[in-house]
């Protein structure tokens, strides 16, 4: 069974983690992680199997009545394709329409079909391609979806 619930502290180590593993071209660090854990603009939710593991993670910046950014979306492997990443994307969805949001925004590689294929079926559309965006030869995707 696969259970949700809003990240914490303790679950730095997990974040970099799963980051090192998911994103090895541009993992996040420790203390990128504990700086935006510690900020009340973002919001960070898990998703834990019947062990308690963290199996997925999601995380948006919502600063109010503007556009709010999704930070990072992941989901091991072995997990993929049951419902994760779209339970997670509601979840920092509806917290950042809480907050006043009006758009959400995210940048996705551009070889990252599965992801992309997820974003277009939640209503995101694609804006532009951002050149080297994740490293050399690693662009990016920015979607948009508009919150009414």
């Amino acid at each position: 069974m696969i259970t949700y619930r809003l990240a914490n502290a303790f679950d730095l180590p997990v974040f970099v983690s799963l980051d090192k593993e998911l994103f090895p071209y541009s993992p996040w660090s420790a203390s990128q992680y504990k700086e935006e854990f510690s900020s009340p603009t973002r919001h960070f939710v898990v998703a834990v199997d019947a062990d308690q593991k963290i199996i997925g993670y999601a995380g948006v910046f919502a600063p109010g009545a503007a556009e709010a950014d999704i930070l990072t979306v992941g989901v091991v492997p072995e997990h993929r394709g049951k419902g994760i990443a779209k339970a997670l994307m509601a979840l920092i969805t509806n917290w950042a329409k809480e907050q006043g949001t009006t758009a959400m925004m995210l940048e996705v590689k551009t070889d990252n079909r599965e992801a992309i294929g997820l974003y277009e079926s939640l209503g995101y559309s694609t804006l532009n391609i951002r050149k080297d965006y994740f490293g050399a030869g690693l662009d990016a995707q920015v979607m948009r979806l508009e919150l009414s």
